[in-house]
């Protein structure tokens, strides 16, 4: 399938969008009318909703999950407006927001990184499991200055509740998961349980238990059976927390391990292992000037192993720790808002024949301050955030000589969201950055068989400077609801992997051991694009609705001279519609990704595809227990997708038909 990218196909779905409001809605049986739902984005220091927030934002709640999940984060986002993957397998995949990725997307588990390998390589996995997940945040603009200097693109939140923060409505409460796969035969089983104790009328005590089991073979492709692909991922944690009116507390303690199929090599896995302790407390009530304060801390040990044939290979590990303390400050001057300071640690090490960097230890200091206020119908948000990066690398036999680099950023950003009426919206945001360059980037000089290159860095890399800007038209409520965006982020010194055109030869008796080099460079570069997400109510009333789901997006990437840039995600586009009746809900979905032909110098274009989805799902209650049945069909036509953005396309397309079967017991 081909789609060309022009104006007017935005324009022919924003122009009924934009006038939708007086345009009559079909007759329903209930003449309320249809609002956008109020979701409240947690990652946003003043607590506010999607609506509330002057960048656009995405939120997957447990019900949507309970339908999109896959085994990888990047995948079970991927259907998102402006969000794609680096599919590396159904093992690994990261997410790219708006064609960003890598360092410049933070991906938080409850509000602090993950502290994992997945920034290093695309077949590195991001330490989460999704089965157990309640909710995903996904934030871009001021508010996500917060949490890194870096997150040029945008910031994930991976929410599970393992911290409770709310009073106990019963003693005991929880759920139990299971489905079932048919496109790898995959097996997947979970539980979750908050046990209360010590509780009054103003306080409690709450246990939490949680574990997950999920185990695929190879995955089934149109092109086959992929190689390699398998899955076994276990996990589990427990924790405890206080909760009253005024102050929240609680430790979780978390383990995690993987073991999958890397795909591009047909004997190498990676053993996955990972413990963390996360703390969190809040003060809910005022002192001082001051009207609450958050307090999170996580630190994690992490190390995944390569194994060749089954043997131990090179070894991966990071140690580290991550806290950040909020202070939210009483109305100042007709302000409201936040301020805080965050200290971050990690200890990089390889060690093994594919060791690419040196051991380095990089800590992150910053101070930053977000601020609210309303003047009419006009509601300004700033945010700021002074950050120092200190990098010190130790000497190996590889590396015999330590290098060690020390630089402050500063970035701003601030919007403004005019509430033209009840029913629309309009915000605009400016965001300027500094990112510095992380060891990877500064100091790689090995083959990096991950990327199937052999991957040198440049100590000299200046400090990456981008300057931002976004408009949003939001629908509030009316027949249409959703919101059309417009975007353009300009990079001085944009750092990414070039490929030099020249070859290292590795191994002299072996042809496949030669790499490609690729050097990581810098260009000045612009990124720009528009996403359309709205839904469209063709009915609603006591006893059925019936949705129509009209989303797309592009994003356009290209350096200076005009030259694109590599892995840029085609302009995708969705269809869908969502039907509700009682305990009945069902669904089909027929997204549409167009062939990406404006390549890199050193890329092929990649074709266009269609995947059709359907779902049908059924409540039923018993005693105290709800049950939550569906059935969701993937890829129903068996087309063979694959991603511009992954560096496996032309190896692992995407999984082909799957019928997956799921049921939830919720107490």
């Amino acid at each position: 399938m081909h789609f060309s990218l022009r104006p007017s196909l935005f324009l022919t779905l924003a122009i009924p969008f934009a006038h939708a409001q007086t345009t009559p809605p079909p007759a329903t049986t209930d003449d309320a009318p249809v609002m956008l739902e109020t979701i409240v984005v947690t990652a946003s220091p003043l607590a506010r909703s999607q609506a509330e927030l002057t960048s656009a934002t995405n939120v997957l709640t447990s019900r949507d999950l309970a339908l999109q999940q896959q085994p990888t984060l990047g995948e079970t986002l991927s259907a998102q407006p402006g969000i794609s993957s680096t599919y590396f397998g159904p093992g690994a995949s990261r997410p790219l927001i708006r064609a960003l990725g890598g360092d410049r997307i933070r991906i938080l588990q409850n509000g602090t990184g993950t502290q994992d390998a997945s920034v290093t390589s695309p077949d590195h996995a991001v330490s989460v499991e999704p089965f157990l997940v309640k909710r995903i945040e996904v934030v871009r603009g001021p508010a996500s200055l917060l949490y890194g200097g870096s997150a040029v693109g945008g910031v994930v939140n991976v929410i599970d509740h393992r911290i409770e923060t709310d009073m106990p409505t019963q003693r005991f409460s929880g759920s139990i998961d299971t489905r079932y796969g048919t496109v790898a035969e995959e097996f997947a089983y979970g539980a979750v349980t908050d046990i209360a104790f010590a509780q009054t009328d103003t306080h409690a005590f709450v246990l939490h238990l949680d574990g997950f089991k999920r185990e695929s073979d190879d995955v089934h492709t149109p092109a086959g059976r992929l190689a390699n692909s398998a899955i076994d991922s276990a996990g589990a944690s427990i924790g405890v927390s206080y909760v009253s009116d005024t102050f929240d507390a609680g430790l979780n303690y978390n383990g995690f391990n993987s073991l999958y199929g890397t795909v591009a090599e047909p004997d190498v896995e990676i053993d996955l292992r990972q413990r963390r302790v996360d703390f969190a407390a809040e003060v809910k009530q005022e002192f001082g000037i001051f009207s609450g304060a958050r307090l999170k801390f996580g630190t994690a040990d992490y190390r995944h192993v390569e194994l060749e044939a089954g043997a131990p290979g090179t070894t991966f590990t990071n140690t580290g720790y991550e806290g950040r303390l909020e202070l939210l400050h009483a109305p100042l001057a007709g302000f409201t808002g936040a301020w805080g300071v965050q200290t971050q640690r990690s200890d990089f090490d390889i060690v093994g024949a594919e060791a690419f960097m040196p051991p380095a230890l990089t800590e992150n200091h910053a101070l930053f301050v977000f601020e609210e206020t309303k003047t009419g119908p006009l509601t300004w948000q700033a945010g700021a955030r002074v950050e120092n990066q200190s990098i010190d690398t130790r000497a190996n036999a590889n590396f015999p000589v330590a290098q060690s680099r020390d630089e402050t950023t500063l970035s701003l950003s601030g919007g403004v969201i005019y509430a033209i009426n009840p029913a629309y919206a309009l915000a605009f945001s400016v965001t300027g950055t500094e990112r510095a360059p992380n060891a990877q980037e500064l100091y790689s000089n090995g083959p990096h068989i991950g990327t199937a290159s052999y991957e040198v860095g440049d100590p000299t890399l200046a400090t990456e400077k981008s300057l931002g800007a976004e408009l949003s038209l939001r629908k509030l409520t009316g027949f249409v609801t959703g919101s059309f965006n417009l975007f353009a982020n300009r990079f001085d010194g944009f750092i990414f992997e070039q490929d030099t055109g020249a070859i290292d030869l590795g191994d002299p008796f072996d042809p496949d051991d030669d790499l490609p080099i690729y050097q990581f460079v810098q260009r000045d570069a612009l990124f720009y694009g528009a996403e359309l997400e709205t839904l469209w109510h063709l009915h609603a009333s006591d006893r059925h609705t019936l949705d129509l789901k009209l989303n797309l997006d592009c994003t356009v990437a290209e350096e200076s001279n005009g030259d694109p840039l590599p892995r840029i995600p085609p302009i995708k586009g969705l269809i869908g519609l969502a039907w509700t009746g009682g305990p009945w809900n069902a669904g089909t979905d027929w997204q549409l990704v167009a062939q990406q032909n404006r390549s890199a110098p050193s890329e092929t274009d990649t074709s266009g595809y269609t995947l059709l989805s359907a779902y049908a799902g059924y409540r039923f209650v018993q005693g105290p227990i709800i049950y939550d049945l569906f059935l969701r069909g993937s890829n129903l036509t068996n087309e063979d997708a694959r991603l511009h953005t992954s560096f496996l396309k032309n190896i692992a397309p995407l999984p082909g038909r799957s019928v997956t079967f799921g049921l939830r017991a919720t107490f």
